[in-house]
């Protein structure tokens, strides 16, 4: 696990230093904002490209301090597991952002490397990533598919993260598949909407049946 830790918060500085070294090549000025077409609506300074390294720097500590307060072992490793994961994901975001910078691309929607495709297959890999570790993952209050009905005993929350588990892959799968067939955002918040509803509902579902069978 200190492997792990180690990773993660060297995987989270390094998005700053590569932006930080790429400032000195780009222009002083840079595509800072894109519009709903997809296309530059504004320019802006190129130490605007610090914004989302620090964001991910941020973000890799709600995944580490989690740690320091849960007692179950295998929640702690599920819980560093997808931070990492994460964490990688948007390393690879932010290299795309620092090559559509240093090539002043001003429509992030066109070529191979569309920027819808892009979300879909990163959010493709997280979801099948997430999925497979849900079902290992014992009850509590910071991972896992989590309702109030989900949380009533064992036997409903291992139900629960097995169910959501499944429908994490299989949409994690789809995403992907779209991402090369049709890649548009809509169609995935639709897809992600449609999960969401599915998943609570089986929630409550599973709560009603076994809700009085403690395992």
């Amino acid at each position: 696990m200190k492997t792990k830790k180690t990773l993660l918060i060297s995987f989270a500085i390094l998005p700053l230093i590569i932006s930080l070294i790429a400032l000195i090549f780009l222009p002083e000025e840079i595509p800072a904002h894109y519009g709903a077409n997809f296309t530059v609506d504004r320019y802006g300074s190129k130490f605007e490209i610090l914004i989302f390294p620090v964001s991910i720097f941020v973000l890799s500590l709600i995944f580490l301090l989690p740690g320091l307060f849960m007692k179950n072992e295998s929640n702690k490793k599920i819980t560093l597991n997808i931070g990492l994961a994460l964490i990688l994901l948007f390393n690879a975001f932010n290299y795309y952002i620092l090559f559509v910078q240093a090539n002043n691309i001003t429509n992030i929607n066109s070529g191979v490397f569309k920027i819808e495709r892009i979300i879909l297959l990163i959010f493709g890999v997280l979801f099948v990533f997430i999925g497979n570790l849900m079902p290992l993952s014992k009850r509590n209050s910071f991972v896992g598919l989590r309702t109030k009905w989900s949380m009533t005993n064992d036997t409903v929350w291992k139900k629960c993260q097995l169910f959501g588990g499944v429908s994490f892959i299989i949409l994690g799968i789809i995403l992907m598949v779209i991402a090369f067939v049709y890649p548009n955002i809509p169609l995935m918040i639709g897809l992600l909407i449609i999960v969401a509803l599915t998943d609570t509902i089986y929630t409550y579902v599973s709560a009603n049946k076994y809700g009085n069978k403690e395992k």
